[in-house]
């Protein structure tokens, strides 16, 4: 594990990835660009950096664990997550990238004592901080954390997962602060804010959501400490739920001048940079079967009872001959398969449409789900079923949403709801399992936007009950990813070793969510 310098932008269009990476032994405050940089010039950077992660490297993985994508018809492929035969060489920007960002935002967290008027910023460093480190906890269980940001320690050590998610939680609690108790001369929140745009309320209430999600990771827990973490911080989260009620999204003015200044869905799955052809991994990745079946509404047995066509399916996948057309995990297509939608590539209208559009960190209608989930298992006090509806609610709104120049068809939630109430795993009404039908819905909301949160969520609750991928030997999706072969060749002291046995028991080594 390296300390890396980020080149924060300083001026919102430029979008290149760092390149001036500091030797591991020396110290940040020696170097004078790095002393020369205040925190806005360092915040949008960071965010834009962070937001291609959680969309793009965290999405691809977590879309085909979830059963959202598969493959498309002309391609074969050995990917780990369709035949479950896992390495060190795995996905292992789901770890670096994790720390590569985390330690961007302690490069903002550093300058306190040089800036003390950037409280605000600080808040902003903090939770995006603590939002690396839930997804690395999440993945891969014990990591380093106490010694992972110092500059003058190039091999950290491993902490205990268990010991390092009360101390997230703390830290989020220190975000709160910067923005409740700032310093008395305050730099505002300008348009390196590329997300609320300066509004400090808002950030509070993200603060809020991204404590709910971390909570309902603990729903599964039986590890006494952590079981009192979840109920001591709930009490307190019960008693002010002010939480995000919008589209959580990102914007420093992506548009379609070169390809690192588009929008990270449009730069990855929409054209390449000449924009005369599909970029590969829009060509590879398609509609997976478990998806499409539910899409489409042919989805019946004891699990969901469906029989209604999603009004949403053409807004998330293309269709064939009128049906979204899925691909069976683990097998390699030769049929035409159906391909993720215009409306999730963004390219509607013109290009510029998708190039421009925003990114998002979060959609309300996962905050809504989430609130669902809490109040149907009792950690707060509210009605489960107005939550619920509220989610499928916003996620019609999303869909119904303009950009650019395109303005879509109105969706009528209403009518959907009516129509699912008496269907099991897909209503409230007709469902035995209510935490099944939320989680049925949130799938839906949040396919393809939130793939990464879909293949936690079913983890932790079972739900929606996921098919494995054809001729895959293993008989449950993996608890977590081995570390990658950076750390075991650069921190070989510390890493622990994880075989791909590991991966599918219930061990020391699996996340703490799941033990």
């Amino acid at each position: 594990m390296k300390k890396i310098f980020y080149c924060s932008i300083i001026m919102l269009l430029v979008f290149t990835s760092c390149e001036n990476y500091l030797d591991v032994n020396s110290k940040q405050t020696n170097k004078a660009e790095f002393n020369a940089l205040s925190p806005n010039q360092m915040l949008a950077g960071a965010l834009n950096n962070y937001t291609t992660y959680q969309i793009i490297t965290l999405g691809n993985y977590g879309n085909k664990l979830a059963y959202v994508w598969g493959l498309n018809s002309g391609y074969t492929t050995t990917d780990a997550a369709y035949n479950y035969k896992y390495s060190s060489a795995n996905y292992g920007t789901c770890f670096e990238n994790a720390y590569l960002y985390g330690d961007n935002f302690q490069d903002i967290l550093d300058k306190k004592d040089t800036y003390s008027d950037y409280s605000y910023h600080f808040g902003v460093a903090k939770v995006m901080k603590v939002m690396c480190m839930d997804y690395i906890t999440a993945l891969y269980g014990d990591a380093p954390y106490s010694e992972a940001f110092d500059s003058k320690i190039s091999a950290p050590k491993y902490d205990d997962d268990k010991t390092i998610i009360p101390k997230l939680f703390a830290e989020l609690d220190e975000a709160r602060d910067f923005f409740n108790n700032p310093s008395t001369n305050v730099v505002d929140l300008g348009s390196e804010d590329i997300v609320f745009g300066g509004d400090t309320n808002k950030w509070i209430q993200f603060i809020n959501t991204i404590e709910l999600k971390m909570l309902m990771r603990l729903s599964k827990t039986t590890d006494a400490a952590l079981v009192t973490l979840r109920t001591t911080r709930f009490a307190a989260l019960n008693a002010n739920q002010d939480f995000i009620s919008e589209d959580v999204a990102v914007n420093p003015g992506y548009d379609l001048s070169t390809l690192q200044s588009r929008s990270p869905v449009y730069r990855t799955y929409g054209l390449n940079e000449a924009l005369n052809a599909w970029t590969s991994s829009n060509r590879a990745n398609a509609a997976g079967d478990f998806a499409a079946k539910l899409v489409n509404g042919t989805i019946n047995d004891a699990n969901i009872t469906t029989g209604i066509v999603d009004p949403r399916r053409a807004n998330i996948f293309t269709t064939i001959g009128g049906v979204v057309v899925g691909n069976v995990q683990g097998i390699f297509p030769a049929a035409a398969i159906s391909r993720m939608s215009s409306f999730f590539i963004g390219r509607l209208g013109s290009d510029a449409n998708g190039a421009g559009r925003d990114a998002y960190l979060m959609l309300a209608a996962e905050s809504k789900f989430l609130q669902a989930e809490a109040f149907q298992r009792g950690y707060m006090t509210g009605s489960a079923q107005q939550a619920f509806e509220d989610g499928v609610t916003a996620s019609f709104d999303f869909y119904s949403k303009p950009f650019g120049t395109y303005t879509p068809a109105t969706l009528n939630a209403a009518t959907y709801l009516t129509a699912i109430d008496g269907k099991n795993g897909l209503g409230w009404t007709g469902s035995t399992d209510k935490i099944s039908a939320i989680m049925t819905q949130k799938y839906l909301a949040l396919a393809e936007w939130q793939g990464i949160e879909l293949y936690i969520d079913n983890m932790r609750t079972g739900y929606p009950v996921l098919p494995l991928p054809f001729g895959v030997t293993e008989t449950k999706r993996p608890n977590r990813l081995i570390y990658p072969t950076s750390e075991y060749s650069s921190n070989s002291a510390n890493v622990p070793d994880v075989s791909n046995a590991d991966l599918f028991t219930v061990n020391t080594k699996t996340p703490y969510y799941l033990q």
